[in-house]
């Protein structure tokens, strides 16, 4: 039989469908039909841990705020306001025949602070008198301070030393520093002329063993606070993430804590204190502190703590959203490419596994159809974009060039989709500084505030898997954290808080 030339034709096209299908490509070429391309999507494979990148050690400023009105509260406890009885006679000889009495008001302590020295100061006025029974005659005594009288000054001045312990611990060390009459004045001296006694030596000597008698029952109070208990309970905090917002979260993860200089403003003493942290801003489930939680270290003592902190923003792109963003770069452009204009009519960016993504490539114009190029995404510090330098025609897709489409292979196309498949950094990251910024300014617990700036980051790293792009960014910060702890005793009442108008 013979065979008709649209017979022949037919047999033809259906010998190269034969013959090409199992590549995956469909060629069909006529004088009014472009060139039809339908590459196999890349292979999807496993995908690899992100690269290690050495954080740089962040310093957070902690200045740990007491306000000595609490430890002036446990000294006036300790010491008394008032002793001893104007009516209970006290021997002053081994004869027996003079005794003497007195009666000591205090005021309340004031305090002054330098650096860990506290300096307290009180007045004491008195009443004093003697008897003095002679072998004949009748009993003789004299006063002072008493009735009308103006009463005789002493001036008590305390110091005060304290400190952290590596354990993180409060200790003081409390001694007597001055005990003497105000002034030289005759006011504030009991010298009863009448028996030439002078009691103002025999006050001041009571007065001292009162006084030394008390201090080390202060110090044993101060040393029961519950300070360590306090910086454990803010360590453990300062271990768990920070909600930022929807799948954001801020990690502050501090490993170890350093105390610099001691300093004070009025009645409120200042320990500045460092922390060695690793700030991070995370997307994606909350973080599982719990199983990370670690012992709070011992506190280490330094002339030099640092300064300067820095935050490590870790982003993500989600395929969509990177797509949506190639899209409005990409399509609607046209390539040129062997004499043949192409016209981009969407892309689609998707994970491959192995740290690589897959970009798809759907043409019209030249060529209608689809291809397929892979790459691994890194990060342009330069113009802060995340690019693919080494993208290139997936394996699937250079087979299916072989077979008619060789020209395609050239560098025009693959050259376009480096230079203009890119996404900015920014994007990502910086919306999450914005977004760290705001939830690092808040309290924490109750005494304890974090506050803080972050300055402009940028990109350090990126990886892919099949979920999305992880960008990493590091910036710079300034990090605060206020601890005010003093330990929550019972204040007493303000009448005796009250300060005295006057010596």
């Amino acid at each position: 039989m013979k065979r008709t030339p649209g017979k022949r034709a037919v047999l033809l096209a259906a010998f190269a469908l034969i013959v090409l299908a199992p590549a995956g490509v469909y060629v069909w070429r006529t004088v009014s039909s472009p060139l039809v391309l339908d590459a196999p999507a890349p292979r999807i494979g496993p995908d690899i841990a992100g690269p290690h990148e050495t954080v740089p050690v962040s310093i957070v400023e902690a200045p740990v705020t007491y306000d000595l009105g609490t430890a002036v509260d446990s000294l006036e406890v300790a010491i008394p306001r008032t002793y001893g009885d104007i009516e209970e006679r006290i021997p002053a000889g081994k004869s027996g025949r003079v005794t003497f009495a007195f009666a000591v008001s205090r005021s309340p302590f004031r305090v002054r602070v330098t650096g860990q020295t506290v300096t307290i100061s009180a007045t004491v006025d008195y009443e004093g008198r003697v008897w003095y029974r002679p072998v004949i005659g009748p009993e003789l005594s004299a006063s002072c301070g008493t009735g009308n009288e103006p009463r005789p000054r002493v001036r008590v001045t305390l110091l005060s030393t304290g400190r952290l312990t590596p354990n993180w611990e409060l200790r003081t060390r409390t001694r007597l520093l001055r005990l003497e009459p105000y002034s030289d004045e005759a006011r504030d001296r009991c010298r009863l002329t009448i028996l030439r006694i002078d009691v103002t030596d025999r006050v001041v000597e009571a007065t001292r063993q009162m006084i030394e008698k008390n201090l080390d029952e202060f110090d044993r109070r101060v040393a029961q606070w519950p300070v360590r208990a306090r910086f454990v309970g803010a360590w453990r905090l300062l271990q768990r993430p920070i909600f930022l917002t929807d799948s954001v979260y801020l990690a502050i993860n501090p490993s170890a804590a350093r105390l610099g200089a001691i300093d004070a403003v009025g009645d409120t003493v200042i320990a500045h204190l460092r922390l060695v942290a690793s700030p991070e801003v995370t997307t994606g489930p909350k973080p599982n502190g719990s199983l990370t939680l670690k012992p709070i270290p011992p506190l280490e003592s330094v002339r030099h703590v640092g300064n300067g902190a820095h935050v490590v923003i870790g982003a993500t792109f989600s395929y969509p959203v990177a797509t949506s963003m190639l899209r409005k770069a990409l399509v609607g452009r046209t390539i040129e490419q062997a004499g043949r204009r192409m016209r981009i009519r969407n892309v689609e960016l998707s994970g491959v596994g192995g740290g690589r993504v897959a970009l798809a490539l759907i043409l019209t114009g030249g060529v209608r159809g689809r291809l397929y190029f892979t790459g691994t995404p890194q990060v342009d510090p330069i113009h802060h974009q995340i690019h693919v330098p080494d993208l290139e025609y997936d394996v699937g897709t250079q087979q299916a060039l072989v077979r008619g489409l060789g020209w395609l292979k050239g560098v025009d196309i693959r050259d376009f989709l480096r230079e203009r498949a890119r996404l900015p950094d920014s994007a990502v990251v910086g919306k999450l500084a914005v977004l760290a910024e705001r939830g690092i300014n808040r309290t924490l617990s109750p005494g304890v505030h974090l506050s803080g700036r972050i300055h402009h980051a940028e990109g350090t790293g990126a990886y892919a898997t099949t979920r999305g792009i992880h960008v990493r960014a590091m910036a710079d910060a300034e990090l605060k954290l206020e601890i005010r702890k003093a330990p929550a005793l019972p204040r007493l009442p303000a009448r005796m808080r009250a300060r005295p108008e006057g010596p």
